[in-house]
C-alpha cells in the first residue's frame, strides 16, 4: 500500500513537470496563410522539421519560377517553368517538359518570412523555406554549368 502511494506521488510530480514545460510564443511556428504572397525568393531550411543537408533556392514571379538546387551534386542545377495556384494547391510544370512530382498545400506565413510546402502525397513531406535573396554567384554557377542528367528536380 505504501509503494502504491509513492508511485502515485511520482506520477503526479511527473505530470506537473511536463505541464510546466510550455513553449513560449517564439517557439511556435508562424501560422501558414495562403500563396498570395509567394512572389519572392526563398531558401529551403528544413524538411519534415529537420535541417536539410542540401541547398535549394527558388523564386516565384508572375506565374513563373526559377529553381537553383544543389542536391546530390557539387554543382548547382537550374530548372525553371510555370506555376499556378488553384483550390489552395500549388502546382507547376517545367519549361523543358514534365510536371512537378505533386501538388503542394501550405502557404506563406502572415509575416511573409516563411513559405511552407506540404506535398500532396500518401507519405507527405513538409518543406519550410525562408525569404532570402538568392546569391548572384549561385545563379551564375547554375546557369553556366552543364546539368547532370541523373539529377531530378527537387519539386
Amino acid at each position: 500500500m505504501k509503494s502504491l502511494k509513492i508511485w502515485s506521488l511520482v506520477a503526479v510530480m511527473l505530470m506537473a513537470l511536463v505541464g510546466c514545460d510550455k513553449p513560449n510564443d517564439e517557439d511556435k511556428p508562424s501560422s501558414v496563410g495562403n500563396f498570395d504572397a509567394i512572389e519572392n525568393e526563398w531558401k529551403l531550411v528544413s524538411v519534415n522539421g529537420t535541417p536539410n543537408e542540401f541547398n535549394v533556392y527558388i523564386s516565384f514571379d508572375q506565374g513563373t519560377f526559377a529553381m537553383y538546387q544543389q542536391v546530390y551534386t557539387l554543382d548547382y542545377q537550374f530548372y525553371d517553368g510555370e506555376y499556378k495556384v488553384e483550390g489552395g494547391k500549388l502546382t507547376g510544370e517545367y519549361f523543358e517538359g514534365g510536371a512537378w512530382k505533386c501538388a503542394y498545400t501550405g502557404g506563406v506565413s502572415e509575416d511573409g518570412n516563411t513559405l511552407t510546402l506540404k506535398s500532396d502525397e500518401t507519405n507527405s513531406i513538409t518543406c519550410v523555406y525562408e525569404a532570402c535573396t538568392i546569391p548572384e554567384n549561385i545563379k551564375e554557377e547554375a546557369l553556366a554549368g552543364t546539368r547532370a542528367v541523373e539529377v531530378v528536380p527537387f519539386l
